[in-house]
């Protein structure tokens, strides 16, 4: 008869895998505790960002473009409209913003520049301005914001509070940011806005007695700009939204670039960020 006390006493040894995913994560955390944004890298994001607008108010400007999707190759762009009429979400990288033939590079930092799409069936401009300019309630109907409250409005102008949380991977990051939204109506079809983070600042120890504000850019570097630009035209019943968003966060350390798919993690992050405001809305929208 086997001896069972010494079954339960018998120490099976850890799974390969648990064994490698902590190293892994070991590894992966100490390149990413701390990093420090830098001027050269500043004026890099300030100039790729004046690139980015000119490009934006470029197309705003010409009533044959307007919408990012009706710059597209047409093969591309019948794609993207056959996607939104079947109730998809389209997102793309976004390119094209830095000149041909110039050498562009980010020092010590990457730029992250996406652009999504949906078609929101029957609602108007003026009921998705309404839902839009809520910012008091954004908490619990976007899943990033944890917090959020109007600082003030003036008209077509808004100053706003986000607390914002973004996880990945095995990496999540709080922050406490303020974000200038401004209005621009072109017609009763057509409008535009941009919001601006004024402040990013990270938070160490996030709901805890100690919470505090780190140092913006002297933190884990993961979002230190960020700028989005929407784009909404009423057709027919229908509305249809684009959101265009750029960010800059720290480059991806080598030892971290060595880890096969870790930089692909830490990459994702933007688009899936977009693609969640782009679902949250739409999913409002269905609930009206």
């Amino acid at each position: 008869m086997p001896d069972t006390a010494m079954e339960k006493r018998t120490v099976r040894p850890k799974p390969a895998w648990l064994v490698v995913g902590a190293i892994f994560i070991s590894i992966w955390m100490r390149p990413l505790s701390a990093a420090e944004l830098k001027s050269e890298t500043v004026r890099a994001w300030d100039q790729y960002l004046q690139w980015a607008n000119e490009k934006v108010r470029r197309e705003l400007s010409d009533q044959k473009i307007f919408l990012i999707q009706n710059g597209l190759p047409p093969g591309e762009r019948k794609a993207v409209q056959k996607q939104l009429e079947s109730g998809g979400i389209v997102v793309r990288r976004m390119a094209g913003v830095v000149p041909p033939g110039v050498h562009f590079d980010v020092p010590s930092g990457e730029i992250h520049h996406w652009w999504g799409a949906i078609l929101l069936r029957n609602v108007t401009l003026e009921q998705l301005m309404k839902f839009l300019h809520d910012y008091d309630h954004h908490a619990g109907r976007f899943s990033d914001v944890e917090r959020s409250r109007i600082i003030s409005a003036q008209g077509n102008y808004y100053k706003i509070f986000f607390r914002l949380r973004r996880s990945k991977a095995f990496v999540t990051a709080y922050y406490n940011t303020e974000q200038d939204c401004t209005y621009t109506y072109y017609d009763s079809n057509r409008a535009s806005s941009q919001s601006v983070a004024t402040k990013i600042a990270e938070l160490e120890d996030p709901g805890t007695n100690s919470e505090r504000e780190k140092p913006p850019g002297n933190d884990r570097g993961f979002l230190w700009r960020l700028v989005s630009w929407w784009r909404y035209e009423q057709k027919g019943n229908d509305v249809v939204l684009e959101l265009e968003s750029a960010s800059l966060s720290r480059d991806i350390p080598i030892v971290v670039k060595l880890i096969p798919g870790v930089s692909s993690y830490i990459r994702a992050t933007p688009k899936e960020t977009l693609e969640s405001v782009l679902t949250s809305i739409q999913k409002y929208v269905k609930q009206q």
